[in-house]
C-alpha cells in the first residue's frame, strides 16, 4: 500500500473514532465520561419526578437488556447514572467495569437479590424503585 493510501486510511480511521463511529474494547480507556445532569430536570431546572412508568435517565428505559463487561452500551450509561443517584462514584463511561458490578452488588444485596452484579430483568426494576 503507498503512502497517500496509509495516510488516508489512518485519517479516516481517526474521524471515525472522534466522531464516535466505531467502538472497540481498545477505545474503552479513553472513554469519556457521560453527564447524566439535568437528566432528573426539566423545563428550566424545575424539579421533575418522573412517573412510575418513566423512570429513568433517558439512555434505556427497559428491564430486560443485560450490560456486557466487553462492549459500550447505553444500558450501563442508565444504570451508572441510576447508581450515581444512590452514592456511588461512578464514572459514567457506558462500559460495564468491576466498580459498576461491586454497586450494583450493593443494590442487589439491599434488595434481597441474587447478588450477580449484573444488571438484568430482576435487577433493573429494584434499581429503578431504590433510585428514584
Amino acid at each position: 500500500m503507498n503512502i497517500m493510501k496509509k495516510a488516508t486510511l489512518a485519517a479516516a480511521a481517526t474521524l471515525l473514532l472522534a466522531t464516535g463511529g466505531i467502538a472497540t474494547a481498545n477505545t474503552a480507556s479513553a472513554a469519556t465520561s457521560i453527564s447524566c445532569a439535568g437528566r432528573e430536570y426539566e423545563q428550566g431546572g424545575a424539579p421533575f419526578k418522573p412517573s412510575e412508568s418513566d423512570k429513568h435517565f433517558g439512555f434505556y428505559n427497559g428491564y430486560t437488556e443485560t450490560p456486557s463487561p466487553d462492549t459500550f452500551s447505553w444500558a450501563t450509561v442508565e444504570a451508572q447514572c441510576l447508581l450515581n443517584t444512590i452514592g456511588s462514584n461512578l464514572t459514567v463511561d457506558g462500559y460495564y467495569g468491576p466498580k459498576t458490578q461491586d454497586a450494583v452488588r450493593v443494590v442487589q444485596r439491599g434488595e434481597s437479590l441474587a447478588q450477580d452484579g449484573f444488571v438484568g430483568p430482576d435487577t433493573w426494576p429494584a434499581l429503578r424503585f431504590v433510585a428514584w
